[in-house]
């Protein structure tokens, strides 16, 4: 069947990068390492222990200092066969409609994100994913902000998950770090690339568009062919 409009999408977005010299959307971010510890429950898809993380906290559009802005939070952990599991959220609303709408946040610890679109987990009906800040996170919207609070300080996250009609249940404890430039190389985070084989991005035409996006503002911004997202280096 011919798709028209995964085309456009890829074609929109790779003028967009090449015209910001950037992502067009999140284009400025800090870049973060650590580790996710899954709880029990879930350790039969993460992996038991600590999981090796690579990570970035964004500004979606790119406001200045600390304008309120839709924050997001990207990050890559490695599954139960050491493979990359891909994760961007967005900060949405609260409650269970909430979960619908990207919203601006108005600092890093008032910060609620989401994944906006579900996934399909084994032997279970859909689930959203979410990551609430734990701990000492920054008041402001600021980059600058969040860069000096990061020099000190770590900044920790609950991950939860959650079905349509539920608040959400506890899946792991993220907790991110500065990263070193070594140790933290990638240019993109896919969630539609990088998944577990049972897990699947639902619905599936949406997701189709949502990679077309990805692809084209990886390919306008000259990311494509530096990193295919297959690798994670080194543990933190």
């Amino acid at each position: 069947m011919n798709d028209p409009i995964t085309p456009v999408v890829r074609t929109a977005f790779d003028t967009g990068a090449r015209f910001r010299h950037a992502r067009l959307f999140h284009p400025r971010g800090v870049r973060l390492a650590g580790r996710f510890r899954a709880e029990p429950e879930f350790a039969p898809l993460f992996g038991t222990g600590d999981r090796a993380v690579i990570a970035r906290l964004s500004k979606g559009t790119g406001t200045p200092g600390g304008v309120p802005d839709i924050l997001g939070l990207a990050f890559r952990v490695l599954d139960r066969d050491e493979h990359p599991w891909d994760f961007a959220l967005a900060t949405t609303g609260r409650g269970i409609a909430g979960r619908f709408v990207v919203t601006p946040a108005r600092g890093w610890s008032h910060a609620r994100y989401g994944s906006l679109l579900p996934y399909r987990f084994p032997d279970s009906g859909v689930r959203w994913v979410f990551a609430d800040p734990a701990g000492s996170h920054p008041e402001g919207a600021s980059l600058a902000e969040l860069d000096g609070h990061l020099r000190d300080h770590q900044v920790d996250f609950d991950i939860r998950v959650a079905g349509l009609r539920t608040s959400g249940q506890l899946a792991g404890e993220l907790v991110l770090r500065a990263a070193d430039p070594e140790e933290h190389r990638t240019d993109f985070f896919d969630p539609m690339l990088n998944h577990p084989d049972d897990v699947d991005p639902v619905p599936q035409v949406v997701q189709r568009i949502r990679e077309a996006a990805y692809t084209g503002s990886r390919r306008g911004r000259g990311a494509e062919d530096r990193d295919t997202g297959r690798a994670i280096d080194p543990q933190p």
